[in-house]
């Protein structure tokens, strides 16, 4: 699994258009700002990218405050026995960095951002590869 963070638009998605060559990507691109449905696994591509995984964390805290992380790990268990099982699968998550900057006053928002930061601990722990891209530079950290 490789990760890809940074700022919002700070050049993510292009980077990894780049480096996997878009060709491959076409049908394997989930983007969550544009739609949903991506979260059940079911997937046909060998190369999967998964974008806004911000959003999928927001919609499972929205939906069950205390238990939020352990949903989130049980998926990221999911997506890994997903790209483990036959040689040549590819899962690409890129997730927007919402831990820096001013701490949001309402609560749901707070947890939001923290429960972000802790599922991208768990998907960092789990990466084969980790990127980060500030102002469309990449920086590798694992």
């Amino acid at each position: 699994m490789h990760f890809v963070t940074g700022g919002a638009f700070h050049g993510k998605a292009k980077w990894v258009q780049q480096h996997y060559s878009a060709s491959r990507i076409d049908e394997g691109w989930f983007n969550s700002y544009e739609k949903a449905g991506w979260e059940t696994g079911d997937f046909t591509t060998s190369l999967v990218v998964l974008e806004g995984l911000e959003q999928l964390v927001k919609k499972v805290v929205e939906k069950n405050e205390s238990g939020g992380r352990t949903a989130l790990q049980k998926k990221l268990q999911t997506w890994l026995a997903w790209e483990a099982s036959e040689p040549g699968r590819c899962l690409v998550l890129i997730g927007t960095d919402i831990g820096k900057g001013i701490v949001p006053m309402e609560k749901e928002n707070r947890l939001w951002r923290d429960v972000t930061g802790w599922f991208y601990q768990d998907v960092v722990m789990a990466a084969e590869r980790v990127d980060v891209i500030w102002y469309g530079l990449p920086q590798t950290l694992k």
